[in-house]
């Protein structure tokens, strides 16, 4: 059995629908093929309608913590367009003249930190076997280029005797034990 389509035109006063329906004979059947097809129009416009104000909601939302940024950066004042092209103009200038009053300082304060001391040496040790104790001492202070000062202490029972050396880019002048030597190298590595 092999149903037939009927095309149809449903006029009423305000539209006209076109419709197919399989043998529908009475109003009420092709009432109710016109019924779902505008059901289901009515659920795709709700949908997208839906989906049209969670996007406006999301947009506002993300307009409005871009807007709390950038008043964060302009310090709490909220600038729009040419204020704001100003303003970035403004704080740009007065960081370059801030910029230039720190250069000779920086390079001033550069020129004291290597000549100051950077690297520290200290070993104690017990130069006389006959002695108790690592009462002795070797402390390092250098600079950046190795140049600073060796105070050796060393402790005996006839009292205790203290030597100074300078040391130049890591040479002395003056002629050192093993043990100078040994913190010396362990203090230029650092």
């Amino acid at each position: 059995m092999s149903t037939v389509l009927e095309e149809g035109i449903c006029r009423d006063s305000h539209y006209s629908i076109r419709y197919f329906s399989a043998g529908c004979q009475s109003w009420t059947d092709r009432e109710k093929a016109f019924t779902l097809a505008d059901m289901s129009m009515a659920y795709l416009f709700f949908i997208l309608f839906g989906l049209l104000i969670v996007s406006w909601g999301i947009g506002a939302w993300y307009i409005a913590a871009l807007q709390k940024k950038i008043a964060k950066l302009y310090g709490g004042v909220e600038l729009a367009g040419d204020d704001m092209h100003a303003e970035v103009v403004r704080r740009l200038g007065r960081i370059e003249t801030q910029l230039e009053e720190l250069e000779p300082r920086l390079a001033r304060t550069e020129a004291i930190a290597d000549m100051s001391v950077q690297k520290i040496g200290f070993v104690r040790f017990n130069p006389f076997h006959d002695t108790g104790g690592d009462n002795s001492f070797i402390l390092t202070l250098l600079d950046a280029e190795n140049t600073g000062v060796m105070v050796s202490s060393l402790f005996a029972r006839e009292g205790v005797r203290i030597y100074g050396k300078a040391i130049e880019r890591g040479r002395s002048r003056h002629q050192l034990s093993e043990e100078e030597k040994k913190v010396l190298e362990e203090t230029m590595q650092k």
